[in-house]
């Protein structure tokens, strides 16, 4: 997926992973170039905090939390 499909594959997914109970962390990993702009806007959007943002060995992860 491309384009505004990524963008809405993403949001999707990450509407239903939300709320996030206060103190839990959610891992997010990702392929596609333009996820992690989605996934951030949902994280500012929703006011999560951004715990890391790491990419090693071409694995790319997002930590967040409440």
């Amino acid at each position: 997926m491309r384009g505004l499909q990524c963008t809405q594959a993403v949001m999707a997914m990450m509407r239903a992973l939300m709320p996030l109970p206060a103190g839990e962390e959610l891992q997010v990993c990702w392929e596609a170039e333009d996820s992690k702009r989605d996934i951030l806007t949902v994280i500012r959007r929703r006011n999560y905090t951004l715990i890391s943002d790491s990419e090693e060995n071409g694995r790319k992860l997002l930590v967040v939390s409440k």
